[in-house]
């Protein structure tokens, strides 16, 4: 049996792109520094550098990965709470009611 492709809508995460070139470069690292005696003689801490500086970024890249994982239900479960209440109507003043006095004293001062 073949494997079926991958289908076209699915985004590929850039987060494991990066943390494959991570890897990548972390055996490298391991590999330069095992074969290769130049990489470590007399050199003092160089070649952790080759090991170190690429397990760092990756186990961070690890950690925000498992960050994410985390808060996707958080941010779904503030969307619930969040939700807005169905539009209702527009409470509106009512008028006053003028008294007979007033109304006619605005006549009175309207007719002068």
């Amino acid at each position: 049996m073949t494997a079926s492709p991958m289908p076209r809508s699915a985004t590929v995460d850039p987060l494991r792109t990066v943390e494959a070139a991570l890897l990548g470069t972390l055996f490298l690292g391991a590999v330069a520094m095992l074969s290769l005696p130049a990489a470590t003689a007399g050199a003092g801490w160089v070649p952790l550098w080759l090991v170190a500086a690429p397990a760092a970024a990756l186990v961070t890249s690890f950690a925000l990965r498992l960050r994410r994982r985390i808060e996707t239900p958080a941010r779904i479960a503030a969307a619930v709470v969040r939700r807005r209440r169905p539009a209702m109507a527009m409470a509106t003043r009512r008028r006053a009611v003028a008294s007979p006095r007033t109304r006619r004293l605005l006549a009175a001062f309207v007719l002068r």
